[in-house]
């Protein structure tokens, strides 16, 4: 991809691919609520938080990785679903806060210090967006909710 104005599938599309040569996890992009289809200067600022947190969601899954792009004329959204153990409840609160580290055995031997999720988080703030973790039900995956109010996509 070398075009300077990508769309969120755009960069979803390439990061997923990548993903796809070294996993033989299941990717499925959800583009069918993706009503306001808008075009954003290409950053390796959105490049790597967005690939940090679909690179989480390939190494805690189980089988498949679920993206969603929704949008309409207010909002922009991508929402990264796993089918994962989710997050320990004893972290979820702090996630994107460096060197934090759940005491559960489970995730023990996949996680992190947080670094990335850190890192990840920093860089898509300073591009206007929030980020929300959510455990989806319980034991069954968990979930990244990237959002931004597309006036603020203008600036970027």
């Amino acid at each position: 991809f070398l075009e300077k104005e990508v769309t969120f599938f755009d960069y979803i599309t390439e990061i997923t691919t990548s993903f796809k040569e070294i996993s033989e996890k299941k990717f499925i992009i959800n583009n069918s609520k993706n009503n306001n289809i808008i075009k954003i200067t290409r950053t390796i600022e959105i490049i790597f938080g967005l690939r940090n947190f679909i690179g989480n969601a390939n190494k805690f899954a189980n089988e498949k990785i679920t993206i969603n792009i929704i949008t309409n004329k207010k909002t922009t959204k991508i929402i990264i679903n796993d089918d994962g153990p989710g997050f320990s409840n004893d972290i979820i609160d702090k996630l994107g806060e460096p060197y934090i580290r759940s005491s559960s055995k489970k995730f023990f031997s996949k996680a992190g210090l947080g670094l990335g999720t850190f890192i990840g988080k920093t860089l898509l703030e300073k591009n206007f967006a929030t980020i929300d973790f959510e455990n989806l039900d319980k034991e069954q995956g968990a979930s990244v909710i990237i959002s931004w109010l597309n006036e603020d996509l203008k600036k970027i």
